[in-house]
């Protein structure tokens, strides 16, 4: 499988809607776009996570599960398609929550990963986001990334 995204090329910095509101940003998602997923997933998930953030665990900033299965498409948190379902990120809310590093930090990572998987769905209604994600990674076929970075310059 390949990511890529028309705001942002791999390793460079986030676009500027994938920032935080507080930051000046508007707390959405880059468009990720997406190919070759294998034909026997059965749905696709979409995490972004801070492997950076000073929490000892990093920062899930987005897990968004019951993606349908296509080859290659288009998502971003402005436009998730029909039966798509978002679970409880780190923020505590379901929705993306845009880059806020602490001032001066060096600049964090946002990895945005694809996950093909074996299962029709997950249902996050009543999971964690921990307990989400381990669903995912536990009905894992195929995955794949792409990383931006945000520097809070204060």
């Amino acid at each position: 499988m390949q990511l890529t995204s028309p705001d942002f090329k791999d390793g460079d910095p986030l676009p500027r809607k994938s920032v935080s509101k507080g930051l000046g940003g508007e707390d959405l998602s880059p468009t990720i776009q997406w190919s070759g997923v294998p034909a026997e997933a059965k749905s696709l998930a979409l995490t972004c996570y801070d492997p950076d953030a000073p929490t000892g665990s990093g920062f899930w900033h987005m897990i968004v599960t019951n993606i349908p299965v296509s080859e290659s498409g288009e998502i971003s948190s402005a436009t998730l398609p029909a039966g798509a379902k978002s679970a409880l990120n780190d923020a505590g809310t379901e929705n993306f929550t845009g880059a806020y590093p602490p001032p001066d930090d060096p600049a964090h990572r946002y990895i945005f990963t694809l996950h093909a998987l074996s299962l029709d769905e997950i249902n996050p209604d009543e999971m964690t986001g921990a307990y989400v994600r381990f669903t995912i990674m536990r009905n894992q076929l195929a995955s794949a990334s792409i990383t931006g970075h945000f520097k809070n310059n204060g």
